[in-house]
């Protein structure tokens, strides 16, 4: 099986150490993060170093891809630019649950996380190092691009667009036709009936207040 280090170890990064197990098919050599303790255990592998040091695990551990298990958008393209600047053979693998169902003509981008019982219909396209959160569903014809997410329970209709590192909250709904700008965050339970623009936050259902960020704001900012 191959070798791979998850970096980040968060709630996020446990839900994908799940994931690894029910489809036994990597071997996990331990978590990359600069936060936690080295030495610390969680689920069962250690905290070995943080990214300063992936160079030195790649070699010692045979290492041959790794997991951005990091929840936020902006700060995962961040990571992701980070490793593949120093690293830029290294794979980044896809976690998809045993329970998703992608239905034929369907694709997903390198690094890109499939949680439990996310549906992802025909011909729907994800970009990479996205998060499809548990029980999300992406209509047909549809596309995410790079380092967006779909929260839990988020819908989104056939023949949308959802932008660049953009985020679809908590039990969000989009309709079909509609186009999510970059970098742009729905509010959880919104009803998204118009399209929106780049760099917004917008809530409400329907949609009714609409208000500017910057790329690297937090969500709830």
């Amino acid at each position: 099986m191959k070798n791979i280090l998850i970096y980040g170890a968060s709630g996020h990064a446990r839900m994908i150490v799940d994931i690894i197990h029910r489809n036994n098919s990597l071997t996990i050599k331990g978590f990359v993060d600069s936060y936690k303790s080295v030495g610390e255990i969680i689920d069962g592998y250690k905290v070995i170093g943080d990214l300063e040091q992936l160079s030195h695990f790649i070699q010692k551990l045979d290492i041959e891809g790794i997991v951005v298990a990091i929840g936020d958008n902006y700060s995962r393209q961040s990571a992701y630019m980070k490793i593949r600047e120093r690293h830029p053979d290294l794979e980044f693998v896809s976690i998809i649950h045993p329970s998703a169902i992608l239905a034929t003509g369907a694709s997903i981008g390198e690094g890109t996380v499939i949680m439990a019982n996310v549906v992802i219909n025909a011909n729907a396209k994800v970009g990479k190092l996205c998060i499809l959160n548990t029980s999300s569903i992406l209509g047909h014809d549809s596309f995410i691009n790079d380092f967006s997410s779909l929260a839990s329970s988020a819908s989104v209709a056939g023949n949308v667009q959802v932008g660049f590192c953009s985020a679809i909250c908590l039990d969000a709904s989009v309709i079909q036709n509609v186009i999510i700008g970059n970098n742009t965050v729905i509010g959880a339970k919104s009803l998204v009936l118009k399209s929106i623009g780049d760099l917004k936050k917008a809530y409400g259902n329907p949609i009714t207040i609409i208000k500017d960020r910057a790329e690297d704001s937090k969500y709830l900012g």
